[in-house]
């Protein structure tokens, strides 16, 4: 075999060696498991809590949730502002029910 030939593939290794500073493969791993957990347990808590919850409110719009609580795990009460009403909804698998409909008061909380 030619001696420059050996020198060439002596000096490639076949695996470079690893940094040990560095994380290794399940370390990796490991990361993006907590990751993963951590986003999934923050979208449990807004998904419970609702959007009031990180203060995202739409501003502009005809419609605006007033409150929302829920009766039970498939009935809903809404209190909601429409073009100068105010409507208290129940949401429900059998469909929604205005059950009030009152003129809104601006300044005062129901």
């Amino acid at each position: 075999m030619n001696p420059q030939a050996t020198a060439a593939s002596a000096a490639i290794p076949f695996k470079p060696a690893e940094d040990p500073a560095l994380p290794s493969g399940p370390q990796w791993g490991l990361a993006l498991v907590l990751c993963v957990a951590a986003l999934g347990a923050a979208l449990l808590v807004l998904r419970r809590r609702g959007n009031a919850a990180i203060g995202w409110k739409r501003q502009g719009g005809l419609l605006d949730v007033v409150e929302s609580r829920a009766l039970n795990a498939q009935v809903q009460l809404n209190v909601v502002r429409y073009r100068g009403r105010q409507l208290l909804l129940s949401v429900g698998p059998t469909g929604t029910q205005c059950l009030r409909d009152d003129p809104a008061d601006d300044g005062a909380a129901p």
